[in-house]
């Protein structure tokens, strides 16, 4: 799959340096691999769940922070969406919430 927003992941990265390793690692994971539906994106990460027909949620660093992510298993796309901790995961709505850049 090809991920989307790479620079975005790059600079949550930096916003959240605890969970610079984890969020790469995922990245790894999705990028080197092809997904055909969801249950073969949840062999891989065990604890993502689809919150929409076309978006996913996956814990990152053992629940310590949410993903967000947009995934179109047809053309094998990836988009990060909204990244955050899991209290303020808890303040949004996940099937809603729209793409944040954010900021530097």
């Amino acid at each position: 799959m090809r991920v989307i927003a790479k620079s975005t992941i790059n600079l949550w990265r930096k916003l959240y340096p605890k969970a610079g390793g984890a969020l790469q690692a995922w990245v790894e994971i999705i990028k080197g691999r092809e997904f055909k539906h969801f249950p073969d994106l949840k062999t891989a990460f065990g604890s993502a769940d689809a919150i929409r027909d076309d978006r996913v949620v996956f814990d990152i660093m053992g629940n310590h922070f949410r993903l967000i992510a947009g995934v179109d298993f047809q053309r094998q796309l990836v988009f990060a969406k909204w990244f955050g901790t899991h209290k303020e995961y808890d303040k949004i709505n996940p099937a809603e919430v729209a793409y944040e850049h954010p900021s530097d």
